[in-house]
């Protein structure tokens, strides 16, 4: 039997089919998560996730919104969930990622992906296929955008003070726009790192993974994110977006370079937010990636 990493030891009562793994070969570590592909007796294969604190809640996510609202998702085989620690036992959906092999191809299917992933999840949650109590601890609103923005611009230890004012200014043009994204666009299931290394490229299509940062909310920082992702592998933003209106209806792709704008703002605040909280603790290098996207947001909003 392959030995059992050390991190896992502990659970190997909770999940006995680790105890007969063949081997453990590690495919990504950080200091909140870590996958695995586990070999079996029978010559397959399992995927073993481990999030700590804020990306424990994937299980959570895993159980309470992408198997309610019925979408295309790696098979969990088990999970396990208690106080900050998050297990998953998932189908080895084999493949590559986006980020090892960039094809033009590739990158159109998962921006025509995204476009059906949102339509299923938007009408899921029209036919009530969620639970209120899980909408609700899933739900972000146009005031919590709004409120992460004014924490960030107090954050003096991490923000440069032009920076700050420029946030505190940007308090007072923002609020109008999250308006308006809230008011004319519905809610839909967002992933929220929609970028190549989380989607996978197979025999099956394409798949997605890394959910621990999905919530629900109208933005369109997912494709803003591919788009970023395609623009390091010189592919056109303007083939992904085409691609994109392809597959969602007229009314939903109105507006779509503002719609991409202010999804990459509110996609910004919300990793911003997550590092102040966490991120700069648990990764110090975090903190020097704090002033470029603070940049961004300003780019962003020049162009809004």
């Amino acid at each position: 039997m392959g030995k059992i990493p050390e991190s896992f030891v502990e659970y190997t009562d909770l999940l006995p089919s680790l105890k007969e793994a063949t081997s453990w070969e590690l495919l990504r570590q950080w200091s909140l998560s870590e996958v695995w592909r586990v070999g079996k007796l029978d010559g397959g294969s399992l995927i073993v996730k481990k999030g700590i604190g804020e990306n424990s809640r994937e299980v959570s996510v895993y159980k309470n919104l992408l198997i309610p609202l019925e979408l295309g998702i790696p098979t969990i085989y088990k999970a396990y969930e208690d106080k900050d620690i998050g297990l998953l036992i998932m189908k080895d959906l084999k493949g590559k990622t986006l980020e090892h092999d960039p094809q033009h191809k590739d990158f159109v299917e998962a921006a025509k992906t995204l476009a059906k992933t949102r339509n299923k999840a938007r009408l899921g949650i029209i036919e009530g296929k969620l639970t209120n109590e899980s909408y609700l601890a899933n739900y972000i609103s146009k005031e919590n955008i709004i409120d992460d923005l004014m924490y960030i611009s107090q954050q003096s230890e991490y923000i440069e003070t032009d920076q700050s004012v420029f946030l505190k200014k940007a308090l007072n043009v923002l609020p109008y726009h999250v308006g308006q994204l809230y008011k004319n666009f519905p809610i839909t299931l967002t992933h929220n790192d929609y970028h190549s290394k989380n989607i996978i490229k197979n025999n099956e299509g394409i798949a997605i993974i890394d959910w621990a940062s999905a919530y629900l909310s109208p933005h369109l920082g997912d494709l803003y994110c591919l788009i970023s992702s395609a623009k390091d592998n010189n592919i056109a933003p303007t083939d992904l977006i085409y691609a994109y209106r392809e597959e969602i209806a007229d009314n939903l792709s109105c507006d779509i370079e503002w719609q991409i704008n202010i999804g990459g703002i509110c996609w910004t605040i919300h990793v911003l937010r997550q590092l102040l909280d966490y991120g700069v603790k648990a990764i110090p290098v975090a903190r020097e990636w704090i002033p470029e996207m603070i940049s961004d947001i300003r780019m962003l909003l020049d162009d809004l």
